[in-house]
């Protein structure tokens, strides 16, 4: 890593490099391996006549078209609700195990999706993610928001890159769309319930009825409790850490009076109050940490944690989405209006030790609410189009205190009014039946109103002079175009395409600059294809990033302040993503994906994290930023490969089948933070700390169901081999602290459809 602005970077070691090529060789080996096994049941399978099945269509809707994933130029992963589960994904957060280009780590209550090595740290209200996250079509705002399980969802798509035309919203990395099952014709539903180690234990159904000829209804809700995975070593605290208390409720209608107009309403809410993610513990020496040299406790290991706070995180989220289409022929209009209430009383140890030094409590009030008219063309055409306008509003107002000891401290009630307009259209021209033109672009007007004020939660002493207010505006143009041909099995495209996040504000803004807006430039080739008669389905897309004005989120070693925001002037990533689904015979598959890339910043003058008490005469405890040239070195939460695999059996047993399903995952090291590390490094131990090593997960599933699939029984385990990685690491003033991924867990699941 590099050092002081101006000394020279220490290159990496001959050994470094070959234990990478190592680990690489492994897992290609690994993956030959896993395939050799299927080889020779596909030739058994042959020889008994059982042939291979086609693998099946996923429809998505990234194109806001209803598409067969393999005819969209776009890339992206897809999964139904049944892939997800065999896989062992129960949240957003676990997307990041079956999608190699995903790192999902997040800060207690906060969210942060990384794609393709571009995403967003944790941002407090002034800012926005790079990962846009949307629930059917309602793009959610804040990053505490998207922590959430997966209930009676139809399918997930992972949109990789810029999507800058369609969606545009803060979208310049990508999307995260969780689409949920729609309203039916006939009366049908499911309750399942399952319970786990750790006390876990979870309740969910569903019900779709029609009222009438042309109304049906569909409920849905979930509860999902367990115990925690850490236990408190301080008495006077929260007994347990990382627990989970999470209930939604969903409710949808369908309204479908004729021929042309086709009415949707739903509406959801959902509760959490519990600490999961919130088990945070001293890492580094003690001698060099803050809170331990004052004579505080912390946790040594995941089971154990060291806090004098009492509370937990509560959050609560009421939404609401209309959306109206009209058919008129030849086009479709269709309207989407959407709207939100978020209110959140957050809390989490932000030293990781029993001190009370950095314990802070977050107040958060969202209100949120969208409308957005789509015209777009129907049928066969020569040129198939759509255009749309696009108006958001949301109204965020924060506040954070922090205990440090002798006094409460607030940077204050800060007010974010923001407010965003845009155009956008897509038209596809095509040439022949088989060549394709695509061109598309927004026009996107963001402005941002901030007003700061007294903190008004009693005690609590406000830093910066207050009231002060300030306002900012931005626009931008986000163009796309695409080339496509379609072999009919097979398409390939190429594309360029720009992304385009808004300005904003640090908290707090006082004496701090207006951040400009990110934009990022992608330049993409893909294919897709499906090989040998439909029994194997492939994707495959190398990409390059040229990235202006990136906004990157870093602790700060301030008093008060937590975080803090700045443009990291340029950055330059290139990579390639692959996924392949081979059905071997019809009762067994195997699925493998994919990810590498080169990332690094381009004059970049950063700032580093080192111990205050080993520098030059330094004596006191925690951390402190030094000047930083972080010009070539890579992304920070990049890592350079990863990989995910799956083996799907179903053994046929009477009239039943045992569904078996294998999953494995493995995530390349990368670095949470920037790390400056003097001659006696070995003994601050700091560059350990701050990265994240590579390391691997593997869950499974076994179960039984009956030929009448009206009910089912699985048993369950992921995490197998109870690998210990983090979350997140934090570096800050008062030192390291980091936050457990989850251990081993396991449990049985009973399912009754009707």
């Amino acid at each position: 890593m590099r050092g002081f602005c101006a000394m020279p970077a220490i290159n990496r070691t001959l050994s470094t490099c070959m234990r990478r090529q190592r680990t690489a060789g492994t897992l290609l080996v690994s993956a030959s391996l896993l395939a050799l096994p299927g080889a020779a049941l596909a030739q058994d399978a042959d020889q008994a006549g059982a042939a291979p099945a086609a693998t099946g269509d996923i429809v998505v809707t990234a194109q806001k078209r209803s598409e067969n994933m393999m005819k969209v130029p776009v890339a992206m992963s897809a999964f139904t609700g049944d892939m997800l589960e065999k896989s062992g994904v129960q949240g957003v957060q676990g997307l990041a195990v079956a999608t190699p280009a995903i790192v999902y780590p997040s800060t207690g209550a906060y969210a942060q999706p990384y794609i393709r090595g571009v995403g967003s740290r944790l941002l407090q209200n002034g800012l926005d993610p790079s990962v846009a996250t949307y629930i059917d079509n309602r793009y959610i705002s804040r990053q505490s928001a998207v922590v959430f399980d997966f209930a009676d969802v139809e399918r997930v798509e992972v949109l990789k890159g810029p999507q800058g035309a369609l969606f545009g919203r803060n979208a310049s990395a990508g999307a995260i769309r969780v689409i949920t099952k729609e309203v039916g014709k006939e009366v049908e539903g499911y309750v399942k319930a399952g319970y786990g180690n750790y006390n876990a234990w979870t309740l969910a159904g569903a019900v779709n009825a029609p009222l009438t000829s042309d109304l049906g209804v569909r409920i849905s809700a979930m509860t999902s409790q367990r115990d925690g995975y850490a236990s408190n070593l301080v008495e006077s605290g929260r007994k347990e850490w990382d627990d989970r208390d999470f209930t939604a409720v969903r409710t949808k209608l369908r309204w479908t009076p004729g021929s042309v107009l086709d009415a949707k309403l739903s509406l959801s809410y959902w509760t959490q109050q519990d600490n999961a993610g919130n088990d945070t513990v001293a890492l580094g020496p003690p001698e060099f940490t803050a809170g331990l040299a004052g004579g505080g406790l912390t946790g040594t290991d995941r089971k154990h944690v060291a806090t004098a706070l009492t509370g937990y995180n509560k959050k609560e989220e009421f939404a609401g989405e209309l959306n109206l289409g009209f058919d008129l022929g030849s086009t479709q209009l269709q309207s989407i209006s959407t709207y939100a209430w978020l209110n959140n009383r957050l809390i989490f140890d932000a030293d990781g030790t029993s001190s009370r030094l950095v314990d802070a409590t977050v107040f958060e009030r969202t209100t949120t609410y969208s409308q957005e008219l789509q015209l777009s063309s129907q049928g066969t055409n020569t040129i198939d189009w759509i255009v749309g306008a696009f108006y958001f509003h949301d109204d965020t107002a924060f506040d954070q205190t922090i205990d440090v000891g002798p006094r409460i401290v607030s940077n204050g009630l800060q007010k974010v009014k923001t407010e965003s307009y845009a155009a956008f259209g897509q038209a596809t021209w095509h040439l022949s039946p088989a060549l394709s033109f695509i061109v598309g672009g927004r026009y996107s007007h963001d402005s941002k109103d901030v007003e700061s004020l007294a903190s008004p939660n009693r005690g609590a002493t406000t830093l910066p002079v207050t009231p002060y207010a300030d306002s900012k505006s931005w626009s931008k143009f986000t163009p796309s175009a695409t080339l496509q041909y379609d072999f009919g099995n097979t398409l390939v495209y190429g594309k360029f395409a720009r992304g385009y996040k808004s300005g904003g504000f640090n908290y707090p803004v006082q004496n701090q600059p207006v951040l400009a807006p990110e934009v990022l430039d992608m330049y993409e080739f893909g294919l897709k294809g499906n090989f040998f008669d439909r029994a194997v389905r492939a994707t495959v897309s190398g990409y390059y990033y040229d990235y202006s004005d990136l906004q990157v989120t870093r602790a700060s070693s301030g008093v008060g302040a937590i975080v803090t925001t700045e443009n990291a002037a340029n950055a330059e990533l290139y990579g390639v993503d692959a996924d392949v689904t081979w059905n071997v015979t019809s009762a067994f598959s195997l699925t493998g994906a994919v990810s590498w890339q080169h990332s690094q910043y381009k004059d970049y003058l950063a700032s580093a994290k080192v111990y205050r008490s080993v520098l030059p005469g330094g004596t006191a405890r925690g951390m402190v930023d030094v000047g930083f040239d972080a010009d070539g070195e890579r992304l920070l939460r990049a890592p350079e490969f990863s990989a995910f695999a799956a083996a799907n059996y179903d053994l046929a047993v009477g009239d039943g089948v045992i569904p078996i399903n294998l999953s494995y995952a493995y995530k390349g090291s990368y670095d949470f933070d920037f790390v400056y590390d003097p001659p006696n490094a070995t003994q601050t131990g700091t560059t350990r700390a701050l990265r994240q090593q590579a390391y691997s997960l593997v869950n499974a599933r076994i179960g039984y169901r009956p030929a009448s699939e009206k009910w089912s029984v699985s048993g369950w385990v992921n995490n197998l081999f109870d690998e210990t990685y983090f979350d997140d690491v934090v570096a800050a003033g008062a030192g390291i602290r980091g936050s457990y991924g989850a251990p081993r867990t396991y449990g049985v699941e009973f399912q009754f459809n009707f």
